[in-house]
């Protein structure tokens, strides 16, 4: 619940700094628009998934230790990603660190899910 409530609250500031960003219309540098719509459209594709798997995850186990290092670790991602992407334009390590260890979280918490079920039943 809590990093449900993090990330939520997360999602509206990136939505709004798209609204801003289109406000702004000519004002902004080209990249850096694309870039806000590309982390929040990234964001969005990504979040929901992870927080759907993290809730089955808390469920079926009894750690809530790996509960919060797996959501902390998601809302660190979230935000290096987000600021990779705002400040430096093209590749960079904290657009990197922050997208593939999404994936490699997504994957992790898939799994975990996978062996609860067989382990339950």
């Amino acid at each position: 619940m809590l990093y449900a409530g993090i990330l939520g609250l997360l999602s509206v500031l990136l939505a709004n700094q798209v609204l801003f960003v289109r406000i702004r219309g000519e004002k902004e540098e080209k990249w850096r628009a694309n870039a806000t719509e590309r982390v929040q459209a990234n964001f969005v594709e990504n979040v929901p998934l992870a927080l759907i798997l993290l809730y089955l995850f808390e469920i079926s186990v009894s750690s809530k230790v790996a509960v919060h290092v797996f959501g902390s670790w998601l809302v660190l991602c979230r935000l290096l990603h987000a600021w990779g992407m705002s400040k430096y334009k093209g590749a960079n390590y904290p657009r990197l660190i922050g997208a593939q260890g999404t994936f490699l979280l997504l994957s992790i918490i898939s799994m975990a899910c996978i062996y609860q079920f067989f382990i339950a039943n």
